[in-house]
């Protein structure tokens, strides 16, 4: 049976009845028009045998079987795989579709230095003569596990002489692979020359690589033989692949000014996406040479994006029919209903539409289950909510707001209905019905503190510089364009935090919503000229020192700030726009601040967009800010929620934030350019010509 606990000694909230509900089917896709990426695949040793990517713009392919003196079975026509189109090579050649600025097929190199003796054995291959940049390569006594040997020297001459040969062998791999490709029936032509294809080194500590001082020398030296030797075989061009941090631990870094390997182009791996791809491409390169390329997860393969493409600006709506439809949908985009993708607390938190005061402060405690808020009418449970508390596997109900926001009947509903596994086909009989927790207060700004109480604690945040400025109307904050005031900055840096926003508006407080979420800061409600008694007991009982206060002195007075301080001592940092739009373009600049003047969210790429004039769409999106959500972006993904001034109208702070953004990044911070619109609502709440503009401004 399912069970019930009340929380809380208050009456119901007491709710007006404005509803703007989103008018589209249910729908998580990217928008009609969207770009792609022009990006390509890079595939070696690991992918032989089995299937290869398709669709790629271009593909980059591994000479090597992972090692420096081996040869990948499937560059060419091998014994184990004799057929042409087994081949790798020809793969990159006759199935990528060129449609980008990089050419339709490259090779790179596996490199190492292993110095002339390894575990006590002579490396047959490390030269014992030559002639280099460095001098003669000779000969010295070395100690082996079968007693004294002769072997090359443990020098830089040595060392640039096994490079220089080792690129001698790729060429020659390279030369027979393609020969056979083209000798082959019917015949297949692919170019049959190292002339014929852009060549990288593969730098990974994955290698065998000499350390110390003259250890990181010797590795220089045996990159620099690399490039000279593949450079005189005819390579077009060269360029290096390698983590950053790998790079400077195998050299010790390099310059712009290194002998032959300084101004290399990079080709960088370790985004986790391709909007990441596109921050890697804004950013430093470790040889002082021009990022050219940056790697990225891409379905089960590599995916490489082309730094020198044009931006590429994708739009995706979140939106169903009704505002329940649309909280649906959100909440599914984040927590996909299929076995294992569900919220893994199996609870969820319901909210009435009615209003928005007790979704958005639910958004703490939707954060702290791990999970997401779904919407209903007050007197009746919507279809699809109930269908999603199935397809979610959801077992425990958490309603935010007495029985005059989401009624006994909705709660009795819920109750009765069978808790089914994730995925929703499947019966749950460990727990047989519902169970349904009701948390509210007497109003709005009651309930609001009751969630925060429910969780018992605030996140922690250190922004001491955020508070540093003054503007010219005598506003304080860094990020404040109004006259309302803030307080000095704490003492101590990591503090407990709480959100303070109004309760009778709610744009600052939706576009703070992902703030609480990602943050896990308690949003607490205020009315605009009177301090909340409630937001005064939520900030002594959860111990809080910091609040951001949102909006302008018309959405909290200067008086209720100045109340706020004297009778709790908090530190006051305001949030504040001339209006509703700067104040979300404020936020995302705070977000996006580095750690001590902001929140430091690293991921600037993306952004979320709802409509200002009507609050449905927005109020259950920060679900999308989950740590565990695998289909809007990894952990770690951070997206501000910006708000348009009208569905048809973005207002001239949007169109400016992502004009700035397109250019410079959120807040003038390169590498954080947005590439990634996450629209909520349907074209009835933001239409497909204001999404077309925001591409355009992002592009400008």
């Amino acid at each position: 049976m399912g069970s019930w606990r009340v929380v809380g000694v208050r009456a119901a909230s007491v709710l007006a009845v404005v509803a703007f509900a989103t008018l589209a089917a249910v729908s998580a896709s990217p928008v009609a028009g969207a770009s792609t990426a022009v990006v390509g695949n890079d595939i070696s040793f690991p992918q032989c045998g089995s299937a290869y990517p398709t669709g790629q713009a271009f593909g980059i392919v591994g000479v090597n079987d992972g090692l420096p003196n081996t040869v990948n079975p499937c560059l060419g026509p091998s014994t184990g795989h004799p057929s042409y189109a087994q081949s790798e090579l020809y793969w990159a050649v006759s199935t990528s579709t060129g449609s980008s600025t990089q050419p339709k097929a490259s090779v790179y190199v596996n490199t190492a230095d292993p110095g002339n003796v390894a575990t006590g054995t002579l490396l047959p291959d490390w030269p014992t003569s030559g002639a280099t940049p460095y001098g003669t390569c000779t000969t010295t006594t070395v100690s082996t596990s079968s007693g004294p040997a002769t072997a090359g020297q443990n020098s830089p001459a040595c060392a640039w002489e096994y490079g220089d040969q080792k690129a001698a062998q790729d060429a020659a791999w390279l030369r027979a692979a393609a020969q056979a490709i083209d000798a082959q029936s019917p015949p297949v032509t692919v170019p049959t020359t190292p002339s014929g294809y852009p060549w990288w080194l593969d730098v990974e500590t994955t290698n065998t690589w000499l350390t110390g001082a003259a250890g990181q020398a010797m590795n220089v030296a045996v990159l620099q033989g690399i490039v000279v030797g593949l450079t005189a075989a005819g390579a077009p061009s060269v360029g290096v692949y390698a983590p950053p941090n790998q790079w400077v631990a195998i050299t010790g870094g390099t310059t712009a000014s290194t002998a032959t390997i300084g101004k290399l182009a990079t080709w960088v791996p370790g985004a986790s996406d391709q909007a990441g791809a596109q921050a890697v491409c804004a950013g430093p390169s470790f040889t002082g040479g021009p990022v050219a390329l940056a790697q990225f997860p891409s379905g089960a393969f590599d995916g490489d994006l082309p730094c020198n493409q044009p931006a590429v600006i994708t739009a995706t709506r979140i939106y169903g029919q009704t505002a329940d439809a649309t909280a649906a949908a959100e909440l599914t985009r984040a927590f996909p209903g299929a076995k294992g993708s569900c919220p893994p607390t199996r609870a969820v938190v319901l909210a009435t539409t009615k209003e928005y005061q007790d979704a958005l402060s639910s958004q703490f405690l939707a954060q702290y289950l791990t999970t997401g808020t779904l919407l209903t009418p007050t007197a009746s449970l919507a279809q699809v909510t109930a269908t999603t508390l199935r397809v979610e596997g959801v077992n425990t109900v958490y309603v935010v707001g007495g029985p005059l926001a989401v009624s006994a009947t909705v709660a009795s509903a819920i109750g009765a209905l069978t808790a089914y596994e994730c995925g929703g086909t499947t019966r749950a009989p460990a727990t047989g019905k519902i169970a349904v927790h009701r948390i509210f207060g007497q109003t709005q700004y009651g309930t609001a503190m009751a969630v925060a109480e429910y969780v018992g604690t605030a996140g922690t945040a250190s922004f001491p510089l955020a508070y540093a400025s003054t503007n010219a109307t005598g506003g304080t904050g860094r990020y404040n364009d109004t006259a309302g005031t803030g307080s000095a900055a704490p003492l101590v840096r990591a503090e407990p935090t709480a959100i303070l926003a109004s309760g009778q508006e709610f744009q600052d407080a939706q576009a703070a919503s992902v703030i609480s979420y990602r943050t896990k800061l308690p949003m607490l409600l205020t009315p605009a000229t009177t301090l909340s008694t409630t937001a005064v007991e939520a900030i002594a009982r959860l111990g809080v020192k910091q609040v951001i206060l949102t909006g302008g002195p018309l959405a909290v007075t200067n008086a209720v700030e100045a109340t706020l301080v004297a009778k709790t001592g908090v530190s006051v940092l305001r949030i504040a726009g001339k209006d509703y739009t700067d104040s979300a373009r404020q936020l995302a600049r705070f977000e996006s601040a580095g750690a001590t003047s902001g929140l430091g969210w690293t991921q600037g790429h993306r952004i979320m967009v709802a409509r200002g004039d009507g609050f449905t769409d927005g109020l259950c999106g920060a679900v999308l800010e989950n740590a565990h959500n695998t289909t809007t972006g990894p952990a770690g993904t951070a997206r501000p929620l910006m708000l348009s001034e009208s569905p048809t109208q973005l207002g001239g702070y949007l169109a400016t934030f992502l004009k700035v953004t397109g250019h410079g990044g959120i807040g003038g911070t390169a590498g954080k350019t947005i590439t990634s619109l996450t629209v909520l609502g349907g074209p009835l709440a933001v239409s497909t010509a204001s999404i077309a503009t925001m591409k355009t401004d992002l592009a400008h």
